[in-house]
């Protein structure tokens, strides 16, 4: 019996998915994919705030509050706060988020209560400070329950999730998702996860019986694979301090045994036994062994949230993205150790963009790149008959369970262009079962009378053969190979087009070249003849295209579509820069350096002045640390003619590169264009970039905004550049919101004019816009 998993009307010449067409042959359709900037939209910061609930000024404290909520208390309030039995409602922009029915005590969640979302799904169990903590459960839209422990709202610690459909899974969550137990169908067929993987049979947890003393700090000791051990077996320690039970007080910090700093982390629970287990909320930074940053992430309620950055051992930018809510949004960037670009692409909502992302090598090819998403094509995947079954696992693989000596493939339309260079690769295992007749991949398939196979067998054996118009086309019998990793272990099989040849390969091994045939179909999938259990674990095609047309579709200078230089005026992240800098932005980036380590952060416009072009603009992105004191002074003293000063800036960074610029030069005089007394005149030379950035007197005081330059062309001048005096910015923050003071520091004022450049420029950021 033959079974055909992807759904095939086989009157028509068309695949019916006319969606999944991969490569099209107009340039411009790539250009459209990677045209999406919209999608890359700023991580919203979440945070713990006190927020009005009523007309009569009664507030709580909300744990999740974001930009744009509102709340409603129906309730007690005592000393201007919610207080008692009562309801809350909550929206976002004015739509409907939430209800909240239970107890407050001082404006905070105790007790028991009930949450209501506008997913429809409900949520009861017993709140400490705000925050679920404990027993609960969670009835969702589609009749999914799960009882048993929260952390912080979260699905966290032992409890089971019974799913609509039938299937429980019972064990151990992390962050709601199924992290170690046991899967029963309704057919009572189980499945065993560990730490996120699928195993063969459960995994025995051993316990490390430890049992910190509280309130005291203590040393605790782990090998290479962080389980605890004893002192003499350790390669890593660690400093921490217990306020209770399982709940560190601070920031925990990990070190090699050597003495080097490895990692500092703020959690909310640790798990004594398994890391994997723990819960955290906040910063978590990673260092390599000689002090440079190694990677950082930012936690909200144990999910990624904020820009995630990882680096190589020299210090530069490995990869870089942004996450809401633990998955990714917008703009994903990988460079070479060389600095040259690796990889591009976009998510949204945690998906990748049309499933593709556009590679490069470092001599400047490029590659567009599908990679197979089981999930949101799931249809393609699953089927059930007498003798098969075959869904996609909690974990994004395809599985497929042969229960007969037949033969069974799964796949989906994937349109290649055969006139250029491409290659298709999968990771496929045979976890269970017999049979002789091989498994692996088909690719080119039109039906059965027309596609090629690739397959291996557990015994390290491969071939390749095919069909064209029904005759058969055997490019390699059944040969023996030390490529394939025998039983029941992961394969990579991968097959490549180049020029007119076909190679072959198992596990990065060359097995086999051929001269290339044309491939009369477009569907590409996992193959399995016999019993057993088979898991397609990755499916990717790509084609590879030169660089001239790669840097056709893919936008430069990491997809912003400008930038101007701004420099902080608070230590809790507020920046002044020209309002022509952010006019119009639907997302601004700052970027600066705080000692060598390199940071980025997604901003707010808080004010702006439109009319004497400047803005102010505030880090909202959760990750930030407040900054040490603002090392300048802020002057509104009329500068006098003659006087020196200089500009720090990011003049044309997409040319000139992101290192901060020095131009000195003299004020040339006390008014701008027609006797415009907001500006200065000055002799100081800036280009496109220095917009928004900071003017320093000799002495290193605030005296300016850099902000524009005179028409060369229309006025034949040279060297004519403008800066708006520092009192009109004094004004514009004056008017802000919420009151700062302003920096009043005049520890530089002796240092030499280089050492000056060096600490203001850790507080001179680049600016991007989308």
């Amino acid at each position: 019996m033959v079974c055909l998993g992807f759904q095939f009307i086989f009157d028509f010449p068309k695949p019916i998915i006319t969606s999944m067409n991969l490569f099209p042959q107009k340039k411009n359709s790539l250009l459209a994919l990677f045209a999406l900037t919209a999608l890359a939209t700023q991580a919203q910061m979440v945070t713990a705030q006190w927020v009005k609930c009523n007309n009569e000024g009664c507030t709580l404290l909300d744990p999740y509050y974001s930009e744009g909520v509102t709340l409603n208390w129906e309730g007690g309030c005592l000393n201007g706060k919610a207080h008692g039995s009562g309801t809350l409602t909550k929206y976002k922009n004015g739509e409907y988020e939430s209800t909240f029915e239970g107890n407050y005590d001082n404006g905070s969640r105790e007790g028991f209560g009930t949450f209501t979302h506008k997913d429809k799904s409900v949520t009861t169990g017993y709140f400490t400070a705000g925050q679920l903590n404990g027993q609960g459960k969670r009835i969702y839209e589609d009749g999914s329950v799960y009882e048993g422990e929260f952390i912080h709202y979260r699905q966290h610690g032992k409890g089971t999730l019974h799913y609509a459909s039938g299937t429980t899974f019972e064990g151990y969550f992390v962050s709601d998702k199924p992290y170690t137990g046991t899967y029963t169908t309704l057919d009572f067929e189980v499945e065993y996860v560990h730490q996120f993987k699928y195993v063969t049979k459960i995994v025995e947890e051993k316990s490390s019986g430890c049992s910190p003393e509280i309130g005291k700090r203590v040393t605790e000791y782990f090998d290479e694979e962080w389980n605890r051990c004893k002192k003499e077996n350790a390669a890593f320690y660690r400093l921490i301090t217990y306020a209770a039970a399982n709940k560190p007080q601070g920031t925990v910090k990990d070190y090699h045994i050597s003495g080097e700093l490895q990692s500092e982390f703020n959690v909310v629970h640790i798990d004594y036994d398994d890391e994997g287990k723990n819960f955290h909320e906040g910063a978590s930074i990673w260092y390599f062994k000689n002090g440079n940053l190694e990677q950082k992430k930012y936690y909200f309620n144990n999910k990624l949230h904020g820009i995630n950055s990882r680096y190589y051992e020299t210090g530069q930018l490995f990869e870089e993205i942004t996450y809401q809510h633990g998955v990714g949004q917008g703009l994903y960037q990988q460079w070479y150790l060389s600095g040259k670009l690796k990889a591009t692409a976009y998510y949204n909502n945690g998906e990748l963009v049309d499933n593709k992302y556009i590679e490069y090598d470092e001599n400047g090819e490029g590659a567009t790149v599908y990679r197979e998403n089981f999930r949101t094509n799931e249809s393609n995947w699953t089927h059930t008959d007498d003798s098969t079954r075959s869904y996609v696992t909690g974990y994004g693989f395809v599985a497929l369970n042969v229960y007969g000596n037949s033969t069974h493939i799964r796949g989906n339309y994937i349109t290649l262009n055969q006139e250029a260079d491409y290659s298709i690769e999968c990771i496929v295992q045979k976890e269970t079962g017999t049979g002789t007749d091989g498994y692996g991949m088909f690719f080119g398939f039109k039906d059965w009378n027309n596609y090629y196979k690739f397959l291996i067998s557990e015994l390290g054996y491969f071939k390749v053969l095919g069909k064209i118009e029904g005759i058969d086309i055997n490019l390699c019998e059944w040969t023996g190979t030390n490529a394939i990793f025998r039983g029941n272990q992961r394969n990579l099989l991968k097959m490549m087009k180049i020029g007119d040849e076909f190679i072959f390969s198992l596990n990065g091994v060359i097995v086999l070249r051929t001269e290339t045939k044309l491939l009369r179909g477009n569907a590409i999938g996992i193959y399995a003849a016999g019993i057993g259990r088979y898991i397609l674990e990755t499916l990717m095609v790509k084609e590879f295209i030169p660089m001239e047309e790669v840097s056709e579709v893919v936008p430069d200078a990491n997809a912003w579509l400008g930038n101007g230089s701004g420099f902080f005026i608070h230590p809790k992240g507020y920046i002044a820069t020209n309002y022509h800098v952010i006019a119009d932005a639907s997302e601004i980036q700052v970027t600066y350096y705080q000692q060598g380590t390199k940071y980025s952060h997604t901003a707010k416009v808080v004010v702006t002045d439109k009319q004497n072009d400047l803005a102010i603009i505030q880090i909202t992105d959760p990750s930030f640390q407040t900054l040490p004191a603002i090392p300048y002074v802020f002057s509104t003293n009329i500068q006098d003619l003659g006087t020196d000063v200089f500009a720090l800036g990011y003049p044309m960074a997409n040319v000139m590169g992101e290192d901060i610029k020095f131009t000195d030069g003299k004020i040339s005089a006390k008014t701008g264009i027609e006797g415009d007394i907001t500006t200065y005149q000055i002799s100081v030379p800036i280009q496109p970039g220095n917009s928004g950035g900071p003017l320093f007197d000799s002495k290193g005081n605030l005296v300016g905004i850099t902000s524009s330059a005179l028409n060369r062309e229309k006025f034949n001048a040279e060297n004519v550049n403008y800066a708006i005096k520092a009192t009109y910015l004094k004004n514009l923050i004056d008017v802000m919101p919420g009151s700062i003071s302003l920096p009043n520091d005049t520890t530089i004022y002796n240092k030499s004019l280089t050492e000056k450049i060096k600490v203001l420029s850790d507080f001179t950021p680049i600016i991007r816009i989308r």
